[in-house]
Formats: structure tokens, sequence, C-alpha cells
């Protein structure tokens, strides 16, 4: 019984020692899984910076091209302004013509009608003129 005895109270002595061992031993690994955490959350971390800079490069790179295309459109737009108002100007130099050649035909229509007339006149005339 004495050695039981013995044996229950060196059991109780050895016990904190043990749990103290214990508790170490599990804040070690902890210290070390935190670690690990920490380095793959920073590696983590440099991934993502990574393809945020990535994005951000492509992003320029699209607003470059939207301008260079946006800067073309305008020139474009521009030409095709020229154009309109040099049709514009074509076609109101071509309505004039048309005028032109309007009032020139009635002309021509009044010169037929006043020559048709001197000609019926002339053969009026002709017709009662005396015989030679």
């Amino acid at each position: 019984m004495k050695f039981l005895t013995i044996a229950a109270i060196a059991a109780l002595t050895a016990t904190p020692a043990l749990a103290d061992s214990i508790a170490r031993e599990q804040a070690r690994a902890d210290y070390h899984q935190a670690q690990a955490d920490a380095a793959r959350a920073q590696l983590q971390k440099e991934d993502a910076e990574a393809e945020a800079d990535a994005a951000q490069a492509n992003a320029a790179n699209a607003q470059a091209h939207a301008n260079a295309a946006q800067a073309d459109a305008s020139t474009l737009k521009d030409q095709a302004d020229t154009t309109q108002a040099q049709a514009n100007s074509e076609q109101a130099k071509a309505n004039i013509s048309q005028s032109q050649a309007e009032n020139a035909q009635a002309r021509a229509d009044q010169a037929a009608a006043n020559r048709d007339r001197a000609l019926d006149r002339a053969d009026a005339a002709r017709a009662t003129a005396p015989a030679e």
C-alpha cells in the first residue's frame, strides 16, 4: 500500500509537469502553425497584388486603345462633316444651275414663240401683200 501511495504521490506531482510540457508543445505547434498561416497569407497577398497590378496594366492599355479609337472616331466625324458641307455646297450649286437652266429654257421657249409669231405675221403679210 505504501508503494501505491508513493506511486500516487509521484503521479500527482508528475502531472503538473507533464501538463506543462504538453501545453508548451501545443504552444509551439500553434506558433509554427500561425507562422505557416502567416506565410501562406503573405503569398496570397503578393499573388493578389500581382493580379491587381496586371489588371491595372490591362485597364490602362484598354483605356489607351479607347482613347485612340475615340480620336480616330473624332477625326472621321470631322472628315464626314467636311464632306457633308462640301456635298451641301455642291447641291446648292446644282440647284442654282438647275434654276439657271430652267430660266434659259423659259427664254428659249419664249424666243421660239416670238419667232413663230413673227413667221406667222410674215406669212400673213405676204398673203395680204399685192403681187408684183
